[in-house]
């Protein structure tokens, strides 16, 4: 599944010239001669300035990509020298990072690989005092990806717990004064021969699900780890470890929660609540490894006296592993004004999803047994977005880890024809004969408004036709589109043409059905 470049910030090698005025000005023949001479210096850091705010907006994806080709970027930019630093504007950092004055964070692109289960990571970097630069990495094997192994050095080899198919790497950019610059961040995976490259099961374990204390999070404008603004009825989760922080915007990592029989599911945007280095949902916990799978460290020094009592953050005062958007917690069934309560939190990137309100696992047990696999009725033909048969446009996309085999991608709707470029189609070979077509519309907690008017096309042997679908009223489902009838391949096609604007729309499975 290749997750192309959404955006980039780049300044072009030609477009900065360093401007200053001088301290100590000439002195002028004449009043004329002062007003050109202002005129002229002015008009020259006009021009500056112009061309900085159109480098450091974000833009679509160029034909031919930089060294700093993005999947999601927050107050970085690249330096006519070819240099990624931080934005001059950036914010301030999280609190998660420390007192940092300034903060940017970079995504790089996802780049394809042969099968591989290593990567070599080398790169550099100028850090003046006071400045920070991380490098974290991860794999994709083809249906989900590993958690991120943090603070790379250079010259390190990382090591994937399954076969990679495609590698990423992060930046986190700090400073307070003078800002760090990267030269470049290179990642060389050492390939294996296809019969060493281990298929990816399909029956894979469930996703474990754990009963623990969360709070409301509240912290309305605050910015989180991943540079999300907090929003009021935001929809995403806290959880104590960088391992798995998904990008801004992004789904890469999902957890449902449940209570009392109501059941979401929402993104990881933020690190906290007590502690930072506690995984405490995977078998070998990055820190506090003597305690048991799915018994949160805060927990474990507020009800048993762990550590003296101790987190990484203080005394913990009151026990909590998860700290929950307002709109989630709401959406629970959960009073407002009730900071504290006891839920069961599923972690979706370690398994298939259990579905709604599932039984949570004693502390220390993990899921062995597989989740059971949908099958198709008969006579049917799936194409997913992550199959050979799925091709889009190489413009502006989003991904998220939600619908079939919990990857959809999505991007913005126009009603305007002329900025309508990205498109997808689905494609494969048909048996002569007529086909019922249906298309799933994936249900993705993506914090956006989903389009009403998305318009499928579909391919057939008397033409093509035009279905309107509205996907809001749809998520979760799958939508039939009519019968046709076929003599050899089936089409259907999907753009963000349709009749709102900065929509939601997603792009997820096709059946062709006999």
């Amino acid at each position: 599944m290749p997750m192309p470049p959404l955006w980039h910030l780049s300044l072009n090698r030609s477009s900065v010239a360093t401007t200053k005025l001088h301290s100590q000005m000439p002195s002028f023949a004449s009043t004329a001669y002062l007003r050109r001479f202002l005129l002229r210096h002015i008009a020259r850091f006009l021009a500056l300035g112009c061309l900085l705010a159109v480098s450091m907006t974000p833009i679509r994806a160029q034909a031919n990509p930089t060294l700093w080709a993005a999947a999601a970027s927050t107050d970085t930019l690249v330096l006519a020298s070819g240099q990624l630093t931080l934005a001059p504007n950036a914010a301030q950092a999280a609190a998660v990072y420390g007192s940092y004055a300034r903060f940017g964070m970079f995504d790089s692109a996802p780049q394809n690989i042969a099968p591989a289960n290593q990567v070599l990571v080398t790169w550099g970097a100028t850090v003046p005092a006071a400045a920070s630069v991380r490098v974290d990495v991860r794999g994709f094997n083809g249906q989900r990806w590993s958690d991120w192994t943090l603070d790379v050095q250079s010259g390190q080899t990382v090591a994937f717990a399954t076969i990679a198919r495609q590698i990423q790497y992060r930046l986190v950019l700090l400073a307070n004064e003078a800002a760090p610059v990267v030269d470049f961040v290179q990642l060389a995976p050492n390939t294996l021969a296809e019969s060493d490259a281990i298929s990816i099961m399909e029956d894979e374990p469930i996703a474990p699900t754990y009963h623990i204390r969360a709070t409301r999070m509240g912290l309305v404008g605050d910015r989180t780890a991943n540079g999300h603004i907090i929003q009021p009825n935001d929809w995403f989760v806290s959880l104590p470890s960088f391992r798995s922080l998904s990008s801004r915007g992004g789904g890469e990592y999902m957890a449902r929660l449940s209570y009392r029989g109501k059941s979401i599911v929402v993104p990881v945007w933020e690190v906290g609540p007590w502690n930072i280095h506690d995984d405490y949902w995977n078998v070998e916990r990055e820190k506090f490894g003597d305690l048991p799978v799915g018994w949160p460290q805060d927990h474990a020094a507020y009800f048993d006296g762990y550590n003296g009592g101790w987190a990484e953050k203080g005394r913990v005062r009151f026990p909590t592993a998860a700290d929950v958007g307002d709109g989630a917690w709401v959406a629970l069934g959960i009073p407002f004004n009730d900071e504290q309560e006891e839920l069961d939190i599923t972690f979706l990137w370690l398994g298939r999803d259990p579905g709604d309100n599932p039984d949570p696992m004693p502390v220390g047990s993990v899921t062995p047994e597989p989740a059971p696999i949908e099958e198709l009725p008969a006579g049917t033909i799936q194409v997913d977005n992550q199959g050979e048969q799925f091709s889009r446009s190489d413009v502006a996309w989003f991904e998220f880890s939600c619908g079939k085999n919990r990857h959809s991608f999505w991007t913005f709707s126009t009603n305007k024809p002329e900025e309508a470029v990205n498109n997808a189609r689905w494609t494969t070979p048909l048996e002569a004969g007529d086909y019922s077509v249906t298309v799933f519309v994936p249900y993705c907690p993506n914090g956006k408004s989903d389009t009403t008017s998305a318009r499928y096309v579909v391919q057939h042997a008397d033409g093509e036709t035009q279905v309107v679908v509205n996907q809001a009223e749809h998520a979760g489902n799958w939508v039939e589109l009519g019968r046709y009838r076929f003599d050899g391949t089936g089409t259907v096609s999907l753009s963000d043409l349709a009749d709102d604007r900065m929509k939601a729309i997603w792009f997820d499975s096709v059946r062709w059905t006999k």
